[in-house]
């Protein structure tokens, strides 16, 4: 059923629109497709032709341990393909039926619609190479403004998990994205800022102070006298970062076949010891020669994925201390897969495919708490261990 409601949506969002079969990396390529219990039963009792009907019954099965909204799925082919992708990459069940029919996961994606407590967002997801490249080419700041839309929504999922936010969870959601596109400072200073930020606001919360959250929410933030300085990025904080990462990126790859290709490159590429840090900055000065904006690009990235997932408030049973470490793995895999992609290449695809890649795995997983909690057991959530991963 259609809803109409007022949408609080990011500025490129009226500019998206699906490359179909032009895709490089389609979303249909390579990982099962999830449908609910709805859209299932929907699709099995379509009047449809013999081909899309065989497609159907051959592609679609239910999951051993199935819920309402976690029911079927379209399993791929032999090829990584969905049953139902055609040679031209386009849909059958679209390009035979139209949008309406498909399943909502297939007719929303990459949008992502957030509702509660009769507050309605709505993005994309960064796994999605078109928003990528949206994002690319935006120089500006993200903006955020409310616009009436209509749209057929999904079942909504019931949060499991609560947070004390004293009643303003969407400010500090987008404070923090102010904080982020802050271009007075360099892009890991706005990430020492959030930290800094979140630290504060606990207090505010224990507390129950909305006067101090509001005093918080209403000041520039800045950084505390022990904050790092970016002259010791040629020291001794690329040497433990590199080899922080790294191990990451090699237990990620044993788990996520999204970013086994790119993380295995990049890992064979720069190697290990003192050759990896020589290598890791003659590719750093390659890849800020092509992209010199590149903390822009960096910075939409980021803002979309924390309006996307509604950081710090993810609906997991997570401190937001927790949430910050993970923010901090998001951006440390972002930099150094983002220089492994470049590193033999001057094409911005590369680099827009790298990211729309490890996006499938931060995004559609549980990557961020399962990144929290391995940055734990890696000794990287202190503060000046986290320092090392901005410096990257």
């Amino acid at each position: 059923m259609k809803e109409t409601h007022e949408f609080l949506i990011p500025d490129y969002y009226s500019k998206f629109s699906c490359k179909m079969g032009a895709c490089r990396a389609a979303c249909c390529v390579g990982w099962p497709i999830s449908i609910s219990m709805t859209n299932y039963f929907y699709l099995l009792g379509l009047d449809c032709k013999k081909d899309l009907r065989g497609r159907l019954d051959c592609g679609l099965r239910v999951i051993d341990h199935p819920t309402e909204e976690e029911y079927a799925r379209f399993e791929p082919r032999y090829d990584g393909n969905c049953p139902l992708r055609m040679q031209d990459g386009r849909c059958a069940l679209h390009a035979e039926l139209g949008e309406e029919i498909l399943p909502d996961v297939c007719r929303l994606y990459p949008r992502g619609i957030r509702a509660e407590d009769g507050i309605y967002e709505c993005s994309c997801a960064n796994s999605c190479e078109a928003v990528l490249e949206l994002l690319l080419e935006q120089k500006e700041p993200i903006s955020f403004s409310f616009k009436q839309m209509t749209v057929q929504t999904p079942p909504l999922v019931e949060r499991m998990s609560f947070f004390e936010t004293l009643g303003v969870e969407q400010r500090i959601r987008l404070h923090l994205g102010c904080i982020m596109q802050d271009r007075s400072m360099t892009l890991p200073r706005r990430m020492i800022c959030i930290g800094d930020t979140l630290d504060r606001m606990d207090l505010a919360f224990e507390a129950k102070d909305k006067a101090m959250l509001d005093r918080i929410l209403s000041e520039t933030p800045t950084l505390g006298p022990d904050a790092f300085s970016e002259k010791d990025v040629e020291s001794k904080h690329l040497e433990f970062g590199l080899q922080i990462v790294e191990q990451m990126i090699a237990i990620l790859d044993g788990r996520s076949q999204s970013i086994r290709a790119c993380g295995e490159a990049a890992l064979s590429y720069f190697g290990e010891g003192e050759s990896a840090i020589v290598r890791y900055r003659e590719a750093r000065s390659h890849f800020e020669d092509i992209l010199p904006d590149w903390e822009i690009f960096y910075e939409h990235m980021l803002v979309n994925h924390m309006f996307f997932s509604r950081f710090p408030f993810q609906d997991r049973p997570e401190s937001m201390h927790s949430e910050y470490v993970a923010l901090c793995a998001v951006y440390a895999i972002l930099r150094f897969l983002g220089l492994g992609c470049m590193a033999e290449s001057k094409e911005k695809e590369a680099l827009i495919d790298g990211m729309a890649a490890t996006f499938r795995l931060i995004e559609h997983t549980e990557f961020d708490r399962f990144a929290s909690h391995l940055l734990g057991r890696l000794g990287c959530t202190a503060k000046e261990r986290l320092y090392d991963l901005m410096l990257l």
